[in-house]
């Protein structure tokens, strides 16, 4: 092979993202471009990430992927003129990783719906393993009224960036079941930087959740900016508060302050091997709308 990945001229962005969704239908495919454009216009998405393999008269292959904080990266699979040229799939996937390596990326990511699993081939020959399945859920915040309540055990105090909430947080990934891979690849400061970076982050809608004076959990809600809709970015109890109805506590405390500040609905994301978060989700009224396979590379 003669083509050696480059970074993307402006003129390719279009033709690199059709390479991407080339498996796509027309009209999806079209839209999907669309909105990748739009997120190079935003700045949401950074063209550095663009490689491109270049022939004669046109692209033969193309990968994205994206640095976001908290040393992690979103990565698109490669896309190829030819389906069976597996080295080109591979040398822009080397190429890629190796970018975000020297740039200091410890863990990458890439969420495939599970009817695209065919892309996840290239990943698997480069450093990327299938973990788990992630399911998307949602509650319409149509709360009966008896349930209500704010809990009675528990105060929370809005996020202050100290040594309790970074150490609680820490506590919070002792055992837990939600992608268990990662627990420990990157530092507490990474951790809070990513979650920081998740949607539009508002410190007062981040709590420490305490029994007495004890810290027993976190809460962290972040806002999607295009629907509204506030997420659960992530819910987690020290190991000695666990099964004694704190998870139940603090989730009944993220849906009334959803519901208090009038929100379309709360949505998470919980993994399938989870089953303890999975079934308190579901007795809350959360229901699954979507999902995602997730695979991972690790560079620690």
């Amino acid at each position: 092979m003669d083509a050696i990945p480059e970074p993307a001229r402006t003129e390719d962005w279009g033709p690199a993202f059709r390479l991407l969704f080339h498996y796509l239908p027309d009209e999806e495919r079209e839209r999907r471009c669309a909105n990748a454009l739009h997120l190079l216009q935003r700045g949401e998405l950074d063209p550095g990430g663009i490689f491109v393999l270049r022939g004669c008269t046109e692209l033969l292959g193309a990968i994205v992927c994206l640095k976001v904080p908290g040393r992690s990266a979103l990565v698109w699979p490669p896309g190829v003129v030819n389906e069976h040229r597996t080295e080109w799939e591979d040398a822009l996937l080397r190429h890629a990783t190796s970018w975000l390596r020297r740039g200091g990326v410890q863990l990458a990511q890439t969420l495939l719906e599970p009817n695209e699993h065919f892309l996840a081939a290239s990943l698997l020959r480069n450093e990327f393993t299938e973990v788990t399945r992630l399911f998307y859920l949602r509650h319409n915040l149509n709360l009966p009224l008896h349930s209500l309540h704010l809990p009675a055990r528990l105060a929370f105090q809005s996020y202050n960036d100290d040594e309790t909430f970074r150490h609680t947080l820490t506590r919070t990934y002792e055992g837990t079941l939600d992608c268990p891979e990662i627990n420990g690849v990157r530092t507490i400061d990474d951790v809070v930087a990513g979650h920081r970076a998740q949607g539009a982050f508002y410190p007062e809608r981040w709590w420490l959740a305490c029994e007495g004076k004890t810290p027993v959990g976190v809460l962290l809600m972040t806002e999607m900016p295009d629907s509204g809709e506030w997420e659960l970015a992530y819910m987690g109890v020290i190991p000695e508060a666990r099964r004694c109805g704190m998870g139940s506590e603090i989730l009944l405390y993220a849906l009334c302050a959803a519901r208090a500040a009038d929100v379309p609905a709360v949505t998470l994301s919980v993994d399938a091997r989870n089953e303890p978060a999975r079934k308190l989700y579901e007795a809350m009224g959360f229901e699954a709308y979507d999902g995602r396979l997730v695979y991972l590379a690790i560079w620690p």
